[in-house]
């Protein structure tokens, strides 16, 4: 399933490496893995194709393959393009070639654009990779299409929890576990929370308006803070897509506890449950703004 039939220009390739890693170029110094050059190649394949250039420094300067280098690249470029694309076959395939670029040899897979009908990508183990810019990232929805028009822009998340890290020092992790959920997401994004805002202003004033101009918001109800309560308030008055969270041991009040929770019982199990209900939120709030009933999560 690798053909060596594609060719790029010298021009066109002097032109990737002085441009840098991008959504579609990334560099290698050398595949040292299969299982790692595999989630590049799955990521690549499911956001749009690409090239994978090895043989180049982060910096995109040549640094040449050995004659053993160059075999064991193309043995694995090979072993990838068996395991995690062979029902493609004509549909899809990877394209492998040579260059001597200032004495040195590298190595061009090309990647292709996999028809949407067969996304997502899969490696051996079942996951599913996301490239977002020149980052790989593991996603667990198999939804990898990038919603039009709103998900292209920063969404403004707003982070509602307890800030009494003296009586709890786990928030610390669980806020730092919402933020990688967010980075495993594959979106555009910037956090917001009022505590972290500099500046000289009327607090309750600056959380409306936070809030109301905000694309989703978590609210993190472990210790039942009453700052949470009232700013999930002003989200949902907001029409503000929610996703509410809380640690296994909080007590909610029953009004509240009819709404749907995510509990965890750590931070590592928060930032695993919340990338799909982030991942859905982005679904949904584009089809709000496609006119489509409204997104509020409840």
């Amino acid at each position: 399933m690798v053909d060596d039939s594609q060719q790029l220009t010298y021009q066109t390739l002097r032109q990737m490496l002085a441009q840098g890693e991008t959504q579609s170029v990334e560099f290698k110094s050398d595949i040292t893995s299969t299982g790692g050059f595999a989630k590049e190649v799955a990521a690549m394949a499911n956001g749009g194709g690409g090239f994978i250039i090895i043989g180049v420094g982060p910096d995109g300067v040549p640094v040449g393959l050995s004659e053993k280098a160059r075999m064991r690249a193309r043995m694995r470029v090979e072993e990838v393009a068996e395991s995690i694309l062979p029902e493609l076959r004509n549909q899809a395939r990877l394209h492998a070639r040579e260059y001597v670029i200032d004495s040195g040899v590298i190595l061009v897979v090309s990647v292709p654009d996999i028809p949407e009908q067969l996304k997502p990508v899969r490696t051996v183990d079942g996951a599913i990779y996301a490239r977002r810019d020149d980052r790989v990232l593991r996603v667990t929805s198999s939804n990898l299409t990038r919603p039009s028009g709103r998900s292209e822009k920063e969404l403004k998340i707003f982070v509602a929890m307890s800030f009494q890290v003296d009586r709890e020092p786990a928030l610390v992790d669980y806020y730092h576990a919402m933020k990688r959920a967010l980075e495993r997401s594959a979106i555009k994004h910037r956090i917001d929370r009022v505590d972290e805002v500099h500046g000289d202003y009327e607090v309750t004033a600056k959380i409306e308006e936070m809030i109301a101009s905000s694309d989703i918001v978590i609210a993190d109800f472990t210790l039942n803070s009453p700052n949470v309560y009232y700013e999930a308030g002003i989200a949902r008055g907001s029409k503000v897509y929610t996703i509410r969270t809380a640690r296994k041991d909080t007590d909610i009040p029953f009004d509240v506890g009819t709404k749907k929770f995510i509990l965890y019982a750590n931070a590592t199990q928060l930032e695993e449950s919340l990338i799909e209900p982030i991942q859905r939120a982005v679904i949904e709030i584009e089809k709000a703004a496609r006119g489509l009933p409204d997104s509020v999560a409840d």
